[in-house]
């Protein structure tokens, strides 16, 4: 399967590849026939149907577009920053957390780095005319996005990041750990984007073996121990969290 976004090497890279059963799929959802419908009305007769011409068409535009210079600078900076912004985020008010010889080690929900690279890579796309000439600019704009956001946790998870093994975010932190499981809330509208990742602090203190086994425990545990918060609290978390990340990324 061809994949947007890839780990390799020690980074998260974007490929311009785009998987065309994923696009095929979104095809025939609602607003994927939202956009061929008005293509195809406007086709005459087709040899091979009108649908799998206006797919087809539509589909050309999508991979030009998606493997375009000005596209594939803008997706891969996005990409980088996404990490470099967990610096920031995981200062967020009441996130939970807990302390390892002076190293924090803090769960960042995954939701607030997603949905700051969302607002991000639309606004970066919107302004390339190659996306803005597409049929169904918006709609397809937006499933382009959703898919390289999928795309970036996918290339984390294969990552693996680990206390032994962790992935740089920012200048101080690092990735040790990565849930995509743990549902922080109950979506009504939009992607639920599950999980968290958990970054340890890097101090003037080194990052010992005793820290690295001490992480793998804290993780363990805060694994079991975080299903237990109920709803009220997660929202309470995600509330508070949300309000302080504001004011952080106002001054970043």
């Amino acid at each position: 399967m061809k994949r947007p976004i890839r780990y390799s090497r020690g980074r998260i890279r974007y490929t311009g590849r785009i998987d065309r059963g994923a696009f095929i799929a979104w095809c025939e959802s609602s607003d994927g026939r939202s956009v061929l419908d008005p293509i195809i009305s406007t086709m005459r007769v087709v040899f091979f149907g009108k649908a799998r011409a206006a797919r087809r068409r539509l589909w050309r535009g999508l991979t030009a577009m998606a493997r375009s210079g000005p596209v594939v600078a803008a997706v891969q900076r996005e990409i980088d920053s996404y990490l470099a912004r967990l610096d920031t985020l995981v200062y967020a008010r009441d996130l939970p957390c807990v302390g390892i010889d002076l190293h924090r080690l803090v769960v960042v929900p995954r939701m607030f780095a997603n949905a700051i690279i969302d607002r991000r890579i639309d606004a970066s796309l919107k302004a390339e005319s190659a996306l803005a000439t597409l049929d169904g600019c918006q709609l397809l704009r937006d499933w382009f996005v959703l898919t390289l956001i999928d795309g970036i946790a996918a290339a984390l998870m294969d990552a693996r990041p680990s206390p032994k093994r962790p992935l740089p975010a920012g200048r101080d932190w690092m990735i040790v750990g990565v849930n995509d499981q743990f549902e922080w809330r109950v979506p009504f509208k939009g992607p639920a984007w599950p999980g968290h990742y958990y970054l340890l602090e890097l101090t003037s203190r080194p990052i010992t073996r005793t820290v690295r086994k001490a992480a793998v425990d804290a993780i363990t545990q805060m694994e079991t121990s975080l299903p237990s918060l109920s709803r009220s609290h997660r929202n309470q978390i995600l509330r508070q969290a949300g309000l302080s990340l504001e004011q952080l990324l106002a001054h970043a």
